[in-house]
């Protein structure tokens, strides 16, 4: 596949189809990830962890009723086999709605649409 690697911008594979940028892997992003899936969309999903992190049983790892990893789910195992879907660990530092990018620490993000999901 081929890959889109303009000057400053973040490498992603070249694509006729609609590109969603999601903005964080947070339930809402999960959730509209699994509803798109098999979608004719590109999905783009930036997050500056690796791993999503299910919050509400934090308070459980901290007591030490639970092991930590059983919170944590990795983002690749997560979304495993998903032929749509493209991840990087990003910061995102910026999101321009009117020329559709979205900004991070190594480059930009060119987008069809953007969702802000934290």
């Amino acid at each position: 596949m081929a890959k889109q690697c303009p000057h400053s911008t973040i490498c992603l594979p070249a694509t006729s189809l609609p590109r969603l940028v999601v903005v964080g892997v947070g339930f809402a992003g999960i959730n509209l990830i699994k509803k798109l899936r098999n979608k004719p969309v590109q999905i783009v999903l930036l997050d500056k962890n690796n791993f999503h992190q299910f919050q509400p049983l934090l308070y459980q790892v901290a007591i030490a009723g639970l092991e930590p990893d059983s919170i944590v789910s990795p983002i690749r195992k997560l979304f495993q086999g998903y032929k749509n879907l493209v991840y990087r660990m990003v910061e995102v530092v910026r999101i321009e709605p009117e020329t559709k990018r979205v900004f991070t620490n190594i480059g930009s993000v060119p987008s069809s649409y953007q969702t802000i999901n934290l």
